[in-house]
């Protein structure tokens, strides 16, 4: 009888096909890279690639929809001078609208560009509640310029100009003048450190961009100097107090001088010079 004979598999020789040879794989692998760039760059430039990843996109937010996940309240926080109308109208959303379909931060930016708010933030509130907190400017002061009247915050940004919604905020100081928004939190904190002058104060003017004026209810004008503008303002409280200043008919107090405080009455000059031992 006729044995077959056997072979370890180890040690068999075996025929290998041609595109399964080591020389030839890079050279398929290289081809196959460059129809599947070919192909997408095809379906890039012919928006095929957009519209599939457009109707995918779509329809998840529908199928996301239908399980609850749609708009059905918007709650708004800290919202007092922002005019809700405004508002709406930057919002511009849909009650029953996939609420997944709404971008944040799309929606924080453009609420942020309106002019009353400083920040915004949005938040999705799973299932079906979008919440908006407003954090708004504060306004400090009405600033009149050029003959027209803007609200400014601390940081002296303008808020809002003219208009009849700025009316309802005439009881803020008044400041005056080139480069008033950018000082007027200091010299507003200067006038409140006197209390009894502050109510007398009717406007704080600007002069050179450099010192104030501080314009008072009774028509005079007081001096203030460049250099330590809230040593002066104290003196003169000090002063107000001994000699009782604005009950008689005041023109300018001038107190540009450290040493001495000049007083002019209707068409009179006085000079008070301090006595000895006063701080000046």
């Amino acid at each position: 009888m006729r044995q077959l004979s056997v072979t370890s598999q180890n040690k068999r020789k075996r025929t290998q096909v041609w595109w399964k040879r080591a020389t030839v794989r890079p050279l398929i692998f290289s081809a196959v890279m460059g129809i599947v760039a070919a192909l997408l760059t095809y379906a890039v430039k012919t928006g095929l690639t957009d519209i599939a990843s457009m109707r995918l996109e779509r329809a998840t937010l529908n199928a996301t929809a239908k399980t609850g996940l749609t708009l059905r309240d918007v709650l708004v926080e800290g919202r007092e001078n922002t005019p809700l109308k405004d508002l709406r109208a930057v919002v511009n959303l849909e009650l029953d609208q996939p609420i997944l379909d709404i971008n944040p931060q799309v929606l924080r930016e453009r609420i942020e560009a309106l002019p009353w708010v400083a920040t915004a933030s949005v938040e999705r509130q799973l299932p079906d509640i979008l919440h908006i907190r407003l954090n708004e400017h504060r306004p400090i002061a009405m600033w009149q310029h050029d003959g027209t009247f803007s609200l400014i915050n601390k940081e002296g940004d303008v808020i809002l100009t003219g208009g009849d919604d700025i009316k309802v905020f005439s009881h803020l100081p008044l400041v005056v003048g080139e480069g008033a928004p950018e000082h007027s939190a200091q010299v507003l904190a200067i006038l409140r450190s006197e209390p009894d002058l502050n109510k007398k104060v009717k406007a704080a003017v600007r002069v050179s961009d450099r010192r104030w004026d501080i314009a008072m209810e009774n028509g005079a004008f007081i001096r203030l100097p460049e250099d330590n503008p809230e040593k002066a303002w104290s003196r003169l409280a000090v002063y107000n107090k001994e000699n009782l200043l604005f009950d008689k008919k005041l023109t300018s107090i001038d107190m540009r001088l450290p040493d001495r405080i000049m007083v002019k009455i209707d068409d009179l000059e006085t000079i008070r010079k301090p006595v000895g031992g006063q701080d000046t």
